[in-house]
């Protein structure tokens, strides 16, 4: 298992690991935030279905955006895979769970290790809401290297206890972006199954990116559920908690 400095880390930001039964689930959190966003949804699978659950810290999260700025997609996944080595090498089934930037980890890794027996995607950031952003992010990251977020959302969600940067630094999203494209690139060669989950009212990632996943694919099985009410940070939203939860299971038990 991977295992993080916890001098160099908030708290709040800190990876977590509930042992279970011979079923492991790997959780990757989103760009700029840490494994609290999807810490109440891997407990209530991991009380639900008694599966062993992993939440890992990517590089660079949790302590300062500009330890972000220093990191790559390629230190994210070297991360991800490192973790989904260990899980492989002592459970019995591996599954992974990843949102936003997660949601694009956790795609790559069904590619690069097809013994993971399934893949959630939830609110994948394939198209942006504002897609000047990507425009934009070459030029910005000399001028503006961090760019700040709207504070009172990060406000709100920092009440339920998730801890996130309230700046982007804008020479990691480029690489987010290369990722992106990377997995796209890639997904023609996934033969896991996979479950897309995309929230409707998502404000930074576009739902119909999804399409282009479902384009992609060639053989694997897929499919996608639609959330009405929740915005990006699904997990966090009270009335998909359990919903979230709810799929994942039933994604574990049908594959």
């Amino acid at each position: 298992m991977v295992h993080i400095d916890p001098q160099s880390v908030y708290q709040e930001a800190e990876p977590f690991f509930f042992s279970g039964n011979n079923i492991a689930i790997l959780f990757i959190h989103g760009f700029t935030a840490s494994p609290s966003e999807l810490y109440l949804v891997a407990k209530l699978v991991h009380q639900e279905s008694g599966a062993t659950v992993s939440g890992v810290l990517l590089p660079g999260h949790g302590s300062h955006p500009q330890f972000l700025n220093q990191t790559t997609w390629q230190d994210w996944y070297k991360t991800v895979e490192a973790e989904s080595e260990y899980l492989l090498a002592h459970y019995e089934k591996v599954y992974v769970v990843g949102l936003s930037l997660g949601g694009l980890l956790s795609m790559y890794l069904g590619v690069n290790l097809p013994e993971i027996k399934g893949v959630v995607s939830i609110n994948p950031p394939i198209r942006l809401r504002n897609p000047m952003i990507n425009v934009m992010a070459p030029v910005m990251q000399w001028v503006k290297p961090y760019f700040p977020k709207p504070k009172e959302k990060q406000r709100k969600l920092r009440k339920k206890g998730r801890f996130a940067y309230e700046s982007t630094p804008v020479r990691a999203f480029r690489s987010m972006m290369e990722l992106k494209e990377e997995t796209l690139k890639a997904l023609k060669d996934i033969e896991v199954p996979l479950l897309l989950i995309q929230s409707l009212a998502d404000e930074s990632v576009h739902p119909q990116g999804t399409s282009l996943i479902i384009k992609k694919v060639k053989t694997a099985q897929i499919e996608l559920v639609e959330l009405i009410d929740s915005e990006h940070v699904a997990t966090m939203a009270e009335e998909d908690q359990e919903n979230i939860a709810s799929l994942i299971i039933k994604f574990m038990e049908e594959n």
